[in-house]
């Protein structure tokens, strides 16, 4: 059965994408979940509407993102952990623990699947970067001190 997808669908294909898939996981999966509609010709003509429209979105939500790594890029965290006599960490710090000093410090709510860190697992600056989708990426500065006991 041929597909017109209306999103990206892992392994299958991209958003826009024609594909052959069978007609169980078309009809189980694709369709309930309005991941793509069958090819026809009312939907090959209305395809190109709807492109242009994904390139609007595209287009607004890369300036959005653009924005919003400016906003970010460059700021300082600072970050308390327990931590032994010579600087190591119980335990590190994690990826939604930097999300939420974003978004305390600024306001801002980012999903911890954006941020990029290393295991940060001793004291002092450390940079994480935080990717977007497409091209926007901001660098932030973490400092974790020690907690007072």
């Amino acid at each position: 059965m041929d597909v017109l997808l209306m999103e990206n669908v892992v392994r299958v294909g991209k958003k826009g994408d024609t594909r052959k898939v069978s007609e169980g996981y078309a009809r189980n999966y694709l369709f309930p979940r309005k991941l793509a509609v069958p090819l026809t010709v009312g939907t090959m003509k209305n395809l190109k509407l709807v492109q242009v429209s994904w390139g609007k979105q595209a287009a607004k939500l890369k300036a959005a993102n653009q924005e919003l790594a400016q906003k970010i890029n460059g700021v300082t965290l600072q970050i308390t952990k327990k931590a032994g006599e010579k600087g190591r960490l119980f335990g590190s710090v994690t990826n939604s623990e930097i999300a939420e000093a974003l978004k305390k410090e600024i306001g801002i709510e980012i999903d911890k699947r954006e941020i990029a860190a290393d295991h940060i697992k001793e004291l002092g600056e450390h940079e994480v970067h935080v990717r977007f989708s497409g091209d926007a990426k901001a660098t932030v500065k973490v400092v974790v001190v020690p907690a007072e006991e």
